[in-house]
């Protein structure tokens, strides 16, 4: 019951901005403990969105808490972001025969983003037996470009 307590009386210094915060924290903690999801992913409400033609489409929203002392998209969340949506489309199209683990990604960050949804679309540029390469652009609401990259991908055995 005293961690209970403390998390009250720290709660009750709070302005009721920064208790929203706090909220939508423990929102996305306790959302992760039920699905596949890593927490940092239910941080940004991540979600795959759909497939068109041989792009694959994620979306995630910016926000407060994920965002830097300068009010734009911490950069290692949309780093994340692109890992993330170019490890489930790896997922998607391999299904669960590999393991796939990210050998390298770089990513060119080209338009701060403050806020709204965030789309992904990423393609492969080869799908090899043990290696796969993939492309990715962010645009905001607006249809600008936020970010590119491109990832390269190990495929490990199940076993």
């Amino acid at each position: 019951m005293q961690q209970r307590d403390h998390l009250l009386a720290l709660l009750d210094t709070l302005s009721a901005d920064d208790q929203d915060f706090m909220v939508r924290l423990l929102e996305a903690k306790i959302r992760s403990n039920q699905s596949p999801l890593a927490y940092v992913e239910e941080m940004m409400s991540y979600q795959f969105a759909g497939q068109d033609g041989d792009l694959f489409i994620h979306k995630m929203e910016v926000r407060p808490e994920i965002s830097n002392r300068y009010g734009m998209l911490h950069g290692g969340i949309l780093s994340t972001f692109i890992d993330t949506a170019m490890g489930a489309t790896c997922f998607v199209v391999n299904g669960t025969s590999h393991k796939m683990v990210t050998l390298d990604l770089q990513v060119r960050f080209l338009k701060e983003a403050k806020h709204g949804t965030l789309t992904c679309k990423t393609k492969f540029q080869k799908n090899g037996r043990t290696i796969a390469v993939l492309e990715s652009h962010v645009y905001d609401e607006e249809g600008n470009i936020i970010s590119s990259a491109t990832g390269t991908f190990f495929k490990l055995p199940i076993g």
